[in-house]
């Protein structure tokens, strides 16, 4: 990828405050940080002022101009990249519910030594007891961390300003910390919900969706010391998209996102091949292997195409859209978002751009992930590429990181 680059170790907010593509640094860069790519200036920041705990973190989330990270010891922090990179530690991760008990060595220094009780879900629901290097944990124990607010916009120390919300475990359920709880004090505190497994999650003003794999979706009320549930909508997964999964189960899974876009309620649904062809049709692995080969010659999988649907608050069903106008719409392992290309015309209109999230340990490779990223475009139902990066493994996997969700001073 051929970019101009600029370092900083202790970066101001950028002139643009358009979302930036958060990618890890080239191989020959020193320093534990990232390079915050800007689609509009086709320019990167690199950032290599992180404290040393994040030299091997995993981001989870990235929310509000904040990441969501877990070190080594699988132990959450919040980091700010692009503000001084002031760090809040979260609530221990002994605490989640899903942690039986934790181990530590004091003699241990890189963490593989350590270990944790970890509950896991199996056939018929039944629950056992597995022990987990703490390295490990890394991969289970948050698919996704989302914000209410940036922690900068705390006023007073009588409650919660800024929430915090991952979908954790095997199950996929829901956890909360407050702000009250930063500091590694506190306690990740279940958040007692109906559908779980939950695919996405995300804050509008204070009011949170978590979306369910069944396509349900709950509402709660954040803007109060205790989250208060306001309604659950009953709104079943869309026939089209259920069929179409089912048609193509041997070659496609799925993804889906719940986000806001000029205030109406949206559901994606991602369908990407298990393995691409090199015109981007998904077919068997066997069909890409030679006798010569044992492995295939391209990625391992690529998405396809999107579903994108509105909720109907008064029928409480998701209703299929063709078109989300003068909007772009952002997806992956950050906090799902959209923007007005009126506000921000360097990205294209009624598109999807999405980071690759296919985060499943049983499908990890070492020559691919995080490579899966691109924009869609509804108008043409084709994908194309955001920038050069080929199709080799890209560890970290990128990240939308929106500098727009910093309060203007």
């Amino acid at each position: 990828m051929a970019i101009n680059a600029c370092d900083s170790l202790s970066p101001s907010l950028p002139l643009s405050l358009s979302p930036l593509l958060m990618l890890p640094l080239d191989k020959d860069e020193v320093g534990h940080g990232c390079r915050l790519f800007s689609l509009k200036d086709k320019t990167a920041l690199a950032l290599r002022g992180f404290p040393e705990t994040f030299s091997d973190s995993r981001c989870v989330g990235s929310s509000d101009g904040w990441l969501v990270l877990l070190d080594k010891d699988s132990e959450p922090y919040l980091l700010d990249p692009l503000r001084g990179g002031r760090v809040l530690r979260l609530p221990p991760v002994e605490t989640f519910p899903c942690v039986l008990q934790v181990l530590r060595r004091d003699d241990d220094d890189d963490g593989r030594g350590s270990a944790a009780f970890y509950e896991a879900v199996h056939l018929k629901r039944l629950r056992t007891t597995t022990l987990l290097p703490l390295r490990t944990l890394r991969e289970y124990i948050i698919s996704k961390a989302v914000l209410s607010a940036s922690p900068y916009d705390q006023d007073d120390d009588e409650g919660n300003s800024c929430w915090v919300v991952a979908i954790f475990g095997s199950e996929s359920k829901l956890a909360i910390c407050g702000s009250k709880d930063f500091g590694g004090g506190g306690a990740w505190t279940e958040l007692t919900g109906k559908h779980a497994p939950y695919s996405d999650v995300m804050f509008y003003y204070g009011t949170f969706f978590a979306l369910g794999n069944d396509g349900f979706v709950e509402v709660w009320d954040f803007n109060r010391e205790h989250p208060i549930k306001l309604m659950e909508i009953k709104s079943s997964f869309p026939q089209k998209s259920a069929e179409a999964a089912r048609a193509l189960r041997n070659l496609c899974f799925t993804n889906t996102y719940i986000v806001e876009a000029a205030g109406e309620i949206l559901l994606l649904v991602r369908f990407a091949g298990y393995f691409v062809n090199e015109h981007g049709v998904p077919v068997e692995e066997d069909d890409l292997l030679t006798e010569e080969d044992i492995r295939p010659l391209v990625c391992p999988y690529r998405t396809l195409y999107f579903h994108v649907y509105m909720l109907d608050m008064n029928s409480e069903e998701w209703v299929g859209l063709d078109s989300i106008g003068e909007r772009a719409v952002f997806v992956g392992g950050s906090h799902s978002r959209s923007v007005s290309v009126r506000d921000f015309p360097e990205f294209e209109a009624n598109s999807v751009y999405f980071t690759d999230d296919n985060w499943d340990p049983a499908e990890h490779d070492d020559l691919y992930g995080g490579h899966d990223m691109g924009v869609y475009s509804l108008q043409s139902g084709m994908v194309k590429e955001i920038c050069e990066l080929g199709s080799d493994k890209i560890e970290p996997p990128p990240f939308w990181v929106f500098p727009s969700d910093y309060p203007s001073k």
